[in-house]
């Protein structure tokens, strides 16, 4: 289902505390919507939730591990009380190591797993069936360009974001005439702490925030189910797939995606490294 407008729309936003999550609660709030901002992080949860602090009661923060199926159900049921019920679902929180993937430690995948894919499914297993007995309500996927193509150095990520997209696409069959509207979101590389220290594509360009934010807002307004960010993406995404692998591949390298997530800068990754590893 789409909403035209989203102004009054109660939107739970996960990963809502920095970078893509930050900036799509910020568009919903420009658009006049109530937010329920969400993210593991307490004290940047919070420090963020006073920097976009709006008048009038539109925006509440609430902590949430969203591997924790329960934690999931119970802040939903907090913001049904505290702002009304959820119309506008979006799944953002996601992390990203970047290693070869012999050396990545099963400790770092199983908590991939447990955020990108398993996050995504907690939050759909809360929202819909509340959104079903309303008939209507939008579920927006952050997923990646990556969950549409072989990615080195980011195998596991790539896998995460390859089911998200076959979870969304297959959800959303089943539940074609449940009145709810279902879109996923492919950003290719974004300006966050995700790419810090990572190399650069000759294309496409960085994008940021605001424009990932920017695309998720007309998603619900218009109802689109796959979204690339930028629009040009999607034909780096298509041509390959008509292509014999003989002629792709080679222009994959050209391109440099075999070397992107293999040169990187540990030092500038550091934190953020140092950040996942401890949630």
């Amino acid at each position: 289902m789409a909403f035209q407008h989203v102004a009054g729309r109660v939107t739970l936003v996960t990963g809502a505390a920095r970078g893509i999550g930050r900036a799509i609660a910020a568009a919903f709030l420009d658009q006049g919507a109530l937010v329920a901002l969400c993210d593991v992080d307490a004290d940047l949860l919070h420090h963020t939730a006073r920097d976009l602090g709006v008048k009038g009661g539109r925006l509440q923060a609430y902590e949430l591990d969203v591997a924790d199926a329960e934690a999931f159900e119970s802040v939903f049921a907090r913001v049904e009380h505290e702002l009304g019920p959820v119309d506008v679902l979006v799944n953002n929180a996601g992390i990203m190591p970047v290693g070869p993937f012999l050396q990545l430690s099963a400790v770092l995948d199983r908590r991939m797993l447990e955020v990108n894919l398993f996050g995504v499914i907690n939050g759909m297993r809360a929202a819909l069936p509340r959104m079903e007995r309303r008939h209507r309500g939008h579920v927006v996927n952050i997923a990646s360009v990556a969950g549409k193509t072989g990615v080195p150095f980011i195998a596991v990520y790539a896998a995460s974001k390859h089911a998200v997209v076959g979870l969304t696409e297959s959800v959303r069959a089943e539940m074609a005439d449940s009145g709810i509207g279902f879109s996923y979101v492919l950003p290719a590389f974004v300006d966050t702490e995700l790419t810090v220290g990572t190399g650069r594509l000759p294309f496409p360009p960085v994008t940021c925030p605001s424009e990932v934010a920017d695309a998720v807002v007309r998603a619900v307004q218009t109802g689109k189910v796959d979204v690339y960010v930028p629009r040009v993406i999607r034909l780096a995404v298509t041509i390959p797939t008509l292509l014999p692998r003989v002629i792709h591949e080679p222009l994959a390298r050209l391109f440099r995606l075999h070397r992107v997530f293999r040169d990187v800068d540990e030092d500038a990754r550091a934190s953020y490294r140092d950040r996942i590893l401890a949630t």
